[in-house]
């Protein structure tokens, strides 16, 4: 099934199991673009899937996903002045992809 991104810029690729949480977060109508950066190996390895929202950026917040050995960047651009509300979404999204994709 190939999925069609409204709001991802599929220039790189993205981790597959990924996916579905980035359909999810597009959702979300003050999020005008998510950017996935490169993906890189890191030397720290875990099967568990691992989100984290870094830091700010000048055009809204930096993430990390992760999955074994492979990291990706992430990019989610929306107006700062809404950065609290679209925290929040992220986290919501986050633990309900995380906590359905364990069982």
């Amino acid at each position: 099934m190939k999925i069609s991104f409204q709001k991802v810029k599929t220039e790189h690729h993205i981790l597959s199991e990924f996916k579905k949480l980035l359909l999810q977060i597009e959702k979300h109508p003050y999020i005008t673009r998510i950017i996935p950066w490169i993906i890189n190996r890191q030397q720290k390895w875990s099967s568990e899937l691992f989100f984290k929202i870094s830091y700010p950026t000048s055009s809204g917040l930096k993430c990390i996903m992760s999955k074994w050995s492979t990291a990706q960047e992430l990019f989610i651009v929306f107006p700062l002045d809404k950065i609290d509300v679209v925290q929040s979404y992220i986290k919501e999204c986050v633990d309900s992809y995380l906590a359905s994709y364990k069982k």
